[in-house]
């Protein structure tokens, strides 16, 4: 998942802060410190940020949209033969490999511009994976069967080890869209795909 952050230093000068990754709890972890020298600050806190106007959305009609299950699997306990293996594939989008290289494979979803989509998106492996949709809002519907409460509006969702998630969007930006795991190394080895708007 990405953040866009402003950062407004005024600390103490010469002080020294910790920043814990704690999204996991049993797995918290050292970031890194923010260290402020002993020097006066260049200038005084800003100004509060201004609010950006609304970016406006379309909906998704969920009462008529097509729906999509969309699997993801491999990984060394998952079911990608061998060969594949050799050739550097790990990884599948609904029981198939898109290799990085290859850009001239077919379409995993061909959606109609402007219709409302469904995707059920399933994490059949013992992995994280941030899946992101290129050219694409979606809203976040639910987790492993359970609504998401603010069905918040993203273009990633991370998916824990053996779980799933359904997203919900307009299709509403024509061309050829990359979808793949947001972890490089993932999708180099199969496991992106394309989504085609037409």
């Amino acid at each position: 998942m990405r953040s866009d952050l402003i950062l407004d230093c005024a600390g103490s000068q010469g002080s020294r802060h910790r920043v814990i990754d704690d999204f996991y709890p049993r797995r918290a972890y050292h970031l890194l410190d923010l260290r402020y020298s002993g020097e006066p600050a260049y200038a005084r806190a800003t100004p509060p940020v201004p609010r950006l106007p609304a970016n406006p959305l379309p909906e998704p009609d969920r009462s008529r949209a097509e729906r999509h299950r969309v699997r993801f699997e491999g990984g060394m306990m998952g079911r990608m033969p061998m060969t594949r293996m050799r050739e550097g594939m790990a990884w599948m989008v609904n029981g198939r490999p898109f290799p990085e290289h290859d850009r001239g494979h077919e379409p995993l979803l061909t959606l109609a511009r402007g219709r409302s989509y469904v995707l059920e998106l399933v994490n059949d492996t013992s992995w994280h994976h941030p899946i992101h949709l290129h050219g694409h809002a979606f809203r976040i519907l639910t987790r492993d069967g359970r609504p998401e409460p603010r069905e918040p509006w993203s273009d990633t969702v991370l998916l824990d080890p053996d779980t799933r998630a359904e997203i919900a969007f307009v299709a509403d930006n024509p061309g050829d869209w990359m979808f793949h795991c947001h972890v490089l190394e993932h999708q180099a080895s199969g496991m992106m795909a394309v989504v085609r708007v037409g």
